[in-house]
């Protein structure tokens, strides 16, 4: 039972959702943002979900299928690193079309950041099967963090959610013994502390 719960865990926080979830938040803050329209916030989240969600996963099945990843778990960490190569790029891209379209800077700073920590993760897996389920909850952490001291506004139960789906998701990929400890806090604390630098600074 616990592992069958382990493993619905980590679909829920599988890390291509966390970029459009966090645009998502980002949105709905309380900050300058919430004052954009609804078609604005609507181009916003569906450029965000298009370019670092659905287009990564669909080329998945071509990965399998030419032979570079075994499976969807990429349980190997060296087979992770393709796979996150190309997503770094659809998230280059994406933060491309976020600024050629002028979107505000601080959605296109939170794309930039969601491909700098994509591309640190890849090279990490070069050596090191780093959790990428918690350091994208720990970027969006981070991120959520950065805005909260940035603009002064209280996203407690925001922050309060998060923290407690990093929780849950450090417990899932332990149980699943998908990670060592070190590589879950590794990447929690990766992601959070990168994501804080970037929104916060920039």
């Amino acid at each position: 039972m616990q592992t069958i719960l382990a493993r619905a865990i980590s679909i829920l926080f599988h890390p291509l959702i966390m970029p459009p979830l966090g645009v998502l938040l980002l949105l709905n803050s309380g900050i300058h943002l919430g004052f954009l329209s609804y078609p604005q916030k609507k181009a916003i989240f569906l450029i965000m979900l298009t370019g670092t969600t659905l287009l990564p996963l669909s080329l998945i099945p071509l990965m399998m299928f030419q032979g570079s990843i075994t499976s969807l778990k990429m349980e190997n960490h060296r087979e992770r690193f393709l796979p996150l190569l190309v997503t770094t790029l659809f998230y280059i891209f994406t933060g491309f079309i976020m600024f050629r379209l002028n979107a505000p800077g601080l959605v296109t700073i939170y794309t930039i950041t969601a491909g700098l920590t994509v591309f640190l993760c890849s090279l990490i897996t070069i050596k090191w099967k780093i959790s990428l389920h918690l350091t994208a909850l720990g970027a969006l952490a981070g991120m959520l963090l950065a805005v909260a001291f940035r603009y002064d506004i209280n996203l407690q139960f925001y922050l309060t959610i998060v923290f407690l789906s990093g929780g849950l998701a450090g417990w899932a990929r332990l149980r699943l013994k998908a990670h060592t400890p070190a590589q879950v806090y590794a990447g929690y604390a990766g992601g959070l502390a990168l994501a804080f630098f970037m929104i916060y600074t920039f």
